[in-house]
């Protein structure tokens, strides 16, 4: 849910409009339709933030969408955002945990292969460990964790504590870009740099954590 990956979805796009030969006045009115037809149906725009992460799309990009979108209410776009998320951890999580562990386990039934099992006292530092590495792909950070079968009391709301003050800043960025409003931008950008600042805290935790362990 990174900013870059959010960045790397705009110039891919962009480059791809370039290709196509599209000028910035059909792509204006491309995302004025689009913009339009999210407006009069939130719904879709909501069910698009609970599936669509679970697939390589950078969530962050949906989420600057919703504030774009929902911008006459940004707190409640932070609200719906925030929520569709937790649906979208929870989903992915057990499909990973649930139907795609057990195929695996019985292609590997015939084999020596087995699905390693976590030890209890590494559950939390590998979901922080997989949330806070800069550029996990976020679907990928989901479904390898409801694979290992991290404890989901533990992985939602860490997932949700870790994605949550910079998603819901995505969101305020999209929300203050649209209208204009350097409020919601200043809100927007102390959010982010907010949540860069406690993963950075985290992460130096766990590497002085590591350290202690290697010399004992």
């Amino acid at each position: 849910m990174g900013l870059a990956g959010f960045v790397g979805v705009v110039v891919i796009l962009g480059l791809l409009g370039w290709r196509l030969g599209l000028d910035l006045s059909v792509l204006k009115g491309c995302w004025a339709e689009l913009n339009a037809y999210l407006v009069e149906n939130p719904v879709a725009l909501f069910v698009a933030l609970v599936i669509l992460p679970g697939l390589p799309i950078p969530a962050s990009a949906l989420l600057v969408t919703a504030g774009v979108v929902w911008r006459a209410q940004p707190v409640m776009a932070c609200g719906l955002a925030f929520f569709a998320i937790s649906l979208n951890l929870t989903w992915t999580y057990w499909l990973a945990a649930g139907p795609a562990r057990n195929l695996v386990e019985k292609m590997l039934s015939r084999t020596k292969i087995v699905v390693p099992e976590l030890p209890k006292g590494n559950y939390l530092k590998l979901i922080l460990i997989m949330k806070l590495t800069p550029g996990m792909p976020f679907f990928f950070q989901n479904y390898f964790l409801g694979f290992l079968r991290a404890p989901f009391a533990l992985f939602l709301p860490i997932s949700l504590l870790c994605n949550g003050v910079i998603g819901s800043g995505f969101v305020l960025g999209g929300a203050g870009l649209a209208d204009g409003n350097l409020k919601l931008a200043k809100w927007a950008i102390l959010l982010v740099g907010v949540g860069v600042v406690l993963i950075q805290l985290v992460r130096r935790w766990l590497g002085r954590t590591k350290a202690e362990r290697a010399e004992s």
